[in-house]
């Protein structure tokens, strides 16, 4: 996606930062996320995670409705704060831009901070070579109605990397750990396990610690 095209810019950040800034990192985060979310309709979802018990491996999703959009986010002083922060707290980054397939969100907003309930899974998947647009079609048919069935599941975003296409990422936000079971164990989603197996060459589940999660609600995408 170029500066002068519209649609959904989605990006999964992968930040490790170190253990004495955390809490800098943390702060300066939920004020980031939660005054965005406020004031820029642009700024569609954001969803700031960790992986580790100590926070210092985190993992950073981001919606925006266009370019214009997030050039908003990017010159708004709350990022500009976050970004002072980030520069003393962040040792790595890894920055995954993603085409977008399928971005759902409920139709009610969403604010978490931490230690809530909702549980967060992000899967990533490497799709045999030449299978990528097989791939799409199981997932698409899988997963496109899957809100309308599972109140509890609060997002499902998918897209995959643009500079690679068979590297596919499926993030999704639960209400709890009984929403999560409900859509491991349901019939739809057995059936896109089945049907993508002989597709996939690999497939890395790794389940995230929410810090702050916020999305406008009310998202559907699908290309």
């Amino acid at each position: 996606m170029d500066s002068k095209q519209s649609g959904p810019l989605f990006r999964l950040f992968k930040l490790k930062i170190t253990a004495d800034q955390r809490a800098n990192f943390l702060a300066a985060g939920r004020h980031n996320l939660l005054t965005s979310i406020a004031d820029e309709p642009g700024t569609l979802a954001m969803y700031a995670t960790h992986v580790d018990e100590a926070g210092t491996e985190n993992r950073v999703v981001e919606v925006y409705r266009d370019t214009t959009g997030y050039d908003v986010h990017a010159n708004s002083p709350q990022f500009a704060a976050f970004r002072a922060v980030a520069k003393q707290a962040v040792v790595q980054q890894e920055v995954v831009s993603l085409t977008p397939v399928l971005l759902l969100e409920q139709p009610q907003p969403l604010q978490v901070s931490a230690n809530a309930s909702q549980v967060v899974r992000l899967l990533e998947v490497t799709v045999k070579p030449g299978q990528a647009a097989a791939y799409r079609q199981v997932i698409m048919h899988a997963m496109q109605d899957v809100l309308a069935t599972e109140p509890g599941t609060l997002t499902l975003k998918i897209g995959y990397a643009t500079s690679a296409p068979q590297k596919w990422v499926i993030f999704a936000v639960f209400q709890d750990a009984a929403a999560e079971q409900k859509h491991s164990q349901s019939a739809t989603f057995k059936q896109y396990q089945a049907d993508s197996q002989p597709l996939v060459a690999q497939v890395a589940s790794t389940r995230l610690f929410s810090d702050t999660l916020v999305q406008q609600g009310g998202l559907v995408f699908k290309d």
